[in-house]
Order: C-alpha cells, then structure tokens, then sequence
C-alpha cells in the first residue's frame, strides 16, 4: 500500500506540473488580413494602419521594431524558376519553408537605420514580402530573441482567397 501512496503521489504532483506549465504558455491571436492571408500574433502585438496591401505589426508591451507585411498578387502562379532567379540575385539570402509549405528566403541588411531584416516567400499566385528593422544598439541577446518572434510568424503565415465585394 506504501508503494502505492508513492506513486499516487508522483502521479498528482506530475499533473499538477503539467498544469501549470499548460496555463503559462504565451497567448496568441489570430489576424485574417484583408489581402488574403492569416497570421498567428502574440498576445501583446497589434496592427496600425500604414500603406496599401501591407499590414504593419509591433509589441505593445515592448517595442523593438515593426513587422511589415506586403502582399503581391500576380496574374499567374509563380513558378520554381522564379524563386530561384531571386534567390541567386541576392547574395547572401537563406532558403526556407515554412510550417504551410510556402518556399523562398530570408536576408540582412545593414543600414544606417539598424538591421533589416527581410522574408520573401511564395505561394501559388502570391508573393509575401515582408520586413523587420531592429536597432544596431539592441544587445545580441535581445535581437536574436526579437527575430525569433517575427520568425514564428512569418512561419505562420497562410493566404487565403479573397472574396471580391
């Protein structure tokens, strides 16, 4: 019976662990755009209004930059061919695919403004571009933690048709 109590014990106290951990874990908020696409946003980010067919997004809570988000519809789909004629245009660009299957790549630039930060991928007929800048005074550590939350994202990125009015 005392082994018993034990693993009994064992058992509450995992749960209870699994419990909190479940609860703590970051909200997010799903933003449809009127151009086409869904993201997932985390809990303290918000939209502002900016340009035509771009979405603009930044951390209420903690401001370090502004995710830009345009969308470019073609007439035609775009094709393998393309992606790679931009991919090798752009020296120091990464190739990347993204948790919906969407292809195309990533790079930096430097300027006198910070790091900018650009993602371009493809989808059928839609091409998403989009931008971050992050101070060159921000420490590593913070940056690489802000890039990491513009990078889930953009990986979440996952166009939709519009429906014309």
């Amino acid at each position: 019976m005392n082994k018993f109590n034990t693993e009994m014990k064992y058992t509450i106290l995992l749960m209870s662990f699994l419990f909190m951990s479940c609860n703590s874990q970051p909200k997010n908020n799903i933003f449809t755009s009127e151009f086409g696409y869904s993201i997932i946003l985390p809990e303290k980010w918000a939209e502002y209004e900016d340009e035509e067919n771009l979405n603009a997004f930044f951390d209420t809570e903690n401001w370090t930059g502004n995710l830009r988000i345009t969308v470019i519809e073609l007439d035609r789909n775009i094709d393998d061919n393309y992606i790679e004629k931009e991919y090798i245009r752009l020296t120091n660009a990464e190739k990347i695919i993204t948790q919906n299957g969407y292809t195309g790549f990533k790079y930096l630039e430097k300027s006198q403004d910070g790091l900018m930060y650009y993602w371009q991928l493809f989808h059928k007929n839609k091409m998403f571009v989009c931008s971050f800048v992050l101070n060159l005074e921000n420490n590593t550590k913070l940056k690489e933690a802000e890039i990491e939350k513009v990078e889930k994202i953009i990986n979440s990125i996952k166009a939709f048709n519009k429906t014309k009015p």
